[in-house]
């Protein structure tokens, strides 16, 4: 069963928790969430720095040694990381591979590869290296820090797309601490955190339905056979004391992977429980399995550092029989992460009907008494809860399951269930002849507790604030002040993690921007995946529902309206060739995200669209089709649809000059002329700005075609044609690699689909010899064509798959109507522009409209220079971590998007027709070598941008917000 099963691999390393500190402070009301002074609550109307630095002074201070010092750089009251994200990674391997036991196989192929935790798949960011979550259950206490997995996987060694994982799997639910041992190292001197630094605790997950990849070791067949699926147990003990505020703590961790069996916990290690018998015996918990020939052990975290009791003696508590021995030598210096397998005794054979205890002898020959079995074991793998307060009405509950087992065999027994703090409304518990049981639980009044399900079986719950009467607020009174002072103030004030990391929830103009995105990330439904926000877990359903209030509000103050076959040359075979190439894709990258984005912005945006149903020009089922829910779920419509083509065609365009960076050429940033780009380009299909039709929609399908698999160097009928010229090429030009292996560069993680985290979840676009750039091309081809990576799973519609849907959606609406017109789209110019002159697309004559065009084209203009900078300065660095690139996503979602969906609702000066973002750029956007230079330069930029925006009443005040921020934050020195 589970650990005690075979095969088994063990692994070890180090683990990173950056868990927030803020709301252990005891400055925290848990009924209320209100942040507390020692004089009462702090007033959320105050800059939140003020109440960090409060707590910083408050102290006690101490050294980084952690010793009382009255400047140290410590305060006990902020804790040692109140700047936590609420992270939690691992950097481990597998140590040993155990097909016999006791036996390791040091020639198995996955000895030495990694074992990775990572978070679940971000379906509105499209993410890879998500990171799993940890956080408190009941933040008034140390011991209910609680993980949260998405995704295991183990076999890589290096980058997956180099040798790939052996199994990946998805992880469901929450990992409760288990086994927690106060004193597994007992001594660590004097600290302030020496309580953290003396224990370790123990946690388990199961992989259900394990993805199996890699067959090439024996060990991965056995445990494809061997069970329902995996059981992964771990530990973290022997805490680094850290040495300065706001980083992660490192622990040594170790553990093991092994067959689950479907009738065993997911959460808590299986076997005969054992727990000390009283006061500090200096054995911890821990589990046994008797078999007629053998026991073993599960001694994970029980046996502390140094040892010096001897052997264990394992014994009937009734007839006192031996049932094993473990010798000292045995369990000191186990390489099998404390699971130890020795010859069973003749006491084994009674030990089916008695209670087992541990005993060592003292100095005297004397045994002496450790551990006693717990006979009745009740445990539930919902063991952290987090409820929403209820009026005590049904219909609010939620289910509590157990499993209850006898000297560890499934047992119908009911467990006697009581509440330490009535706080909840506790149901009849139920149990089957499996001891498969549960009961019902119901949040009464805000706090936390515990449920106590016999002597060691214990849920901690928290119920989270009564917030009801913030449902009976009209939508049309949610204001941002309003949801800062209910909702947001109070994360920004226990933690520093969002403001010095993403950006402060103060910030009306970046709150506005990304309204959508944190309702979605705060969405009940998914307070179950690792990415939900805030990582405590404790924002209140009717908290998250004033935050979809104020999306939908912010949504209805949206503006309202006033090939024939080419010839074929040879193969790439040169350097040359190849980079012009590169350069060619980079360039059309850039020119189809802009005319998928042109053609997303012609859609209305919900808000409008819902006007658009009351005025009777669009139904409900129009609505939803071109909009989809407004961005209360995933169901986005064709304007969600062109928008997310858009996002994957910005990373295709990153990935692509990392592929170029690789070979020695400088970052490319194209100028895109619609009026004369089809001149330039190797494809025989017109670019253009167009609103959406099912014309344009023709066109997109056609530059998204996929490859016929006929070798060429072009001209190509379409992008994918163009990649499998660059693919060959790459792999017939020598010597091409100039780059470092581990400086690829550009490393970010957004955009990349479910398909690829399932397999690659730690790729991150870095380009550094043959085998990256290959898979870089795939990539780009995969979401662009599709069929061309393996895929767990469904893979997602290709970008052609996707424009292929549109065209018959469009179709669809208008058969439907008996052939009536369905306008989809605002009746925007096609390839708008500021200029004048033969040739130059149709230019927009109206004078404040122009000035608007050129606000935007201004703010594109800089998007591009903050890309430009970034590589110019640090081309080797993460993009997701560059102040550079977080400001260009913020003038494309902050600026540039709210600028277009304006445009495309002012007059243009042609009748009947209004204008659209065109893209030109005033000059090229040609970075700065000196950073300090460039920054000051940039911050006059986007200082004279927001004095621009603000002379315009229709320009919506985030965008100027959001531009003198940007001001403000380059006016500074480079962080």
């Amino acid at each position: 069963m589970s650990v005690f099963d075979l095969p088994r691999l063990h692994f070890g390393g180090t683990a990173r928790t950056s868990l927030p500190t803020g709301p252990r402070s005891g400055l925290v009301d848990v009924t209320t969430n209100t942040a507390l002074t020692d004089s009462g609550p702090f007033p959320v109307g105050r800059p939140a720095r003020e109440y960090h630095q409060y707590l910083v002074d408050r102290g006690p201070r101490y050294d980084a040694a952690g010793r009382p010092c009255p400047d140290g750089v410590f305060s006990a009251t902020a804790g040692w990381n109140f700047g936590g994200s609420g992270h939690f990674a691992i950097d481990a391997t597998i140590t040993g591979v155990e097909r016999e036991a006791g036996r390791l196989d040091p020639d198995d192929p996955l000895v030495g590869r990694c074992v990775d935790v990572w978070g679940h798949h971000n379906e509105y960011l499209a993410t890879t290296v998500n990171r799993a979550r940890v956080f408190d259950v009941d933040p008034t206490a140390a011991d209910t820090m609680t993980l949260v997995v998405g995704q295991f996987g183990f076999g890589r060694a290096g980058r997956s797309h180099d040798v790939g994982y052996a199994v990946t799997g998805q992880v469901a639910g929450t990992s409760p601490p288990r086994w927690q041992n106060p004193d597994h190292v007992p001594d660590v001197g004097e600290h302030f955190l020496a309580a953290e630094l003396r224990r370790s605790v123990v946690y388990q997950f199961v992989v259900e339905e394990p993805r199996w990849l890699d067959g090439t070791s024996p060990a991965v067949e056995h445990l494809e056979a061997a069970g329902d699926g995996l059981v992964v147990q771990f530990a973290l003990g022997h805490m680094s004391p850290p040495t300065a505020p706001d980083t992660p703590n490192l622990w040594r961790l170790w553990g093991t992977i092994a067959p689950w069996r479907a009738a065993e916990l997911r959460t808590h290690p299986a076997g005969r429980l054992l727990v000390p018998c009283g006061g500090r015996t200096g054995l911890h918990t821990l589990s046994v399995d008797v078999a007629p020939t053998h026991v073993t052990f599960n001694l994970i975290t029980a046996v502390p550092r140094p040892w010096r009791g001897g052997d264990l003696l394992l014994r009937t508590a009734g007839s006192d029989e031996l049932v094993a021995t473990v010798p000292e030598k045995v369990h000191e210096h186990a390489p099998t992460s404390g699971i130890v397998t020795v010859p069973a005794a003749s006491g084994a054979r009674a030990a089916n009907d008695q209670a087992l205890r541990v005993v060592h002898l003292d100095r005297h020959g004397h045994p002496v008494e450790l551990l006693r079995e717990v006979e009745l074991n009740v445990q539930s793998d919902d063991a952290a809860l987090v409820l929403d307060h209820t009026d005590g009405t049904p219909g609010h509950d939620a289910r509590v399951t157990f499993r209850a087992f006898l000297r560890g065999r499934p047992h119908p027994a009911a467990p006697v269930v009581r509440q330490r703090h009535d706080l909840l409304a506790i149901g009849e518990v139920d149990v089957d002849g499996t001891g498969l049981g549960g009961f019902t639980v119901r949040g009464l009044r805000a706090g936390v507790t515990r449920v106590e399900l016999g002597p060691h079986g214990v849920v901690a719950v928290r119920v989270l604030p009564d917030d009801r009467e913030l449902d009976d607020i009209p939508e049309q009174d949610v204001t941002f002040e309003l949801v800062h002072e209910k909702v947001l103030a109070y994360y920004e004030l226990v933690s520093s993690f969002m403001r010095t990391e993403v950006f402060s929830l103060a910030d009306r103009c970046r709150v506005e921007t990304y309204a959508t995105l944190m309702w979605q990330m705060c969405d009940p439904r998914n307070k179950g995946k690792t990415y939900y926000m805030p990582p405590t877990r404790d924002l209140s359903a009717p908290k998250a529902r004033l935050l979809l209030k104020y999306l939908r509000r912010q949504q209805h103050r949206a503006p309202r309206p006033i090939a024939a076959e080419t010839s074929w040359t040879p193969p790439i075979t040169t350097r040359g060739e190849l980079v012009a190439a590169l350069r060619q894709a980079v360039t059309l990258e850039l020119a189809v995200m802009l005319q998928y984005l042109y053609a997303a912005y012609s859609v209305p945006t919900y808000g409008v669209g819902t006007e658009w149903v009351r005025e009777g020009r669009w139904t409900a089922e129009q609505l939803e089709l071109a909009c989809g829910d407004g961005g209360r779920t995933l169901r986005t419509g064709i304007r969600g649809g062109l928008l997310g083509v858009a996002r994957e065609e910005m990373a295709h365009y990153l990935v692509v000059n990392n592929v170029l960076m690789a070979v020695g050429e400088p970052f490319h940033v194209p100028e895109v002329d619609f009026t004369t780009i089809n001149a330039r380009l190797p494809l025989p299909v017109d670019f253009a700005l167009e609103p959406l039709h099912l014309g344009s929609v023709q066109r997109f399908i056609a530059i998204e075609e996929p490859d016929d698999g006929r070798p060429g160097g072009g001209p190509y009928r379409s992008l994918s044609e163009l990649y499998g010229a660059i693919r060959d090429g790459l792999t017939r030009v020598p010597d091409l690699f100039a780059v470092e292996r581990g400086r690829g560069g550009g490393e970010h993680h957004l955009f990349l689909r479910e398909s690829i985290d399932a397999t690659h979840p730690d790729y991150q676009f870095e380009v550094d010899d043959l085998s990256s750039a290959l898979f870089a091309v795939d990539f780009v081809t995969e979401q662009g064509e599709g069929g061309v990576l393996p895929a767990v799973g469904d893979p997602g519609p290709s970008h052609h798959d996707t424009f292929r849907r549109i065209a018959d959606l469009l179709m669809t609406e208008h058969l439907r109507g008996g052939g009536g017109r369905w306008h989809p789209a605002h009746p925007v110019l096609r390839n708008p522009t500021t200029g004048t002159g033969p040739g130059v697309g149709q230019p927009v004559t109206d004078p404040g409209t122009a000035r608007v065009m050129a606000l935007f084209n201004r703010s594109y203009y800089l998007m591009l220079l903050l890309t430009a900078q970034h590589f110019a300065e640090r081309p080797d660095t993460s993009l997701r971590r560059s102040e550079l690139m977080n400001a260009a996503i913020d003038v494309m979602t902050g600026v540039m998007r709210p600028l277009a969906e304006l445009l495309v609702t002012l007059p243009s000066g042609v009748p009947g027709r209004t204008a659209g973002p065109s893209f030109e750029l005033p000059e090229p956007p040609v970075p700065v070598s000196r950073p300090d230079v460039a920054r000051r330069r940039i911050a006059r930029e986007f200082a004279d941008l927001a004095a621009r925006c603000r002379q315009d009443d229709r320009v919506p005040d985030r965008v100027a917000g959001i531009s003198a921020h940007l001001a403000a934050r380059f006016g500074g020195p480079p962080r």
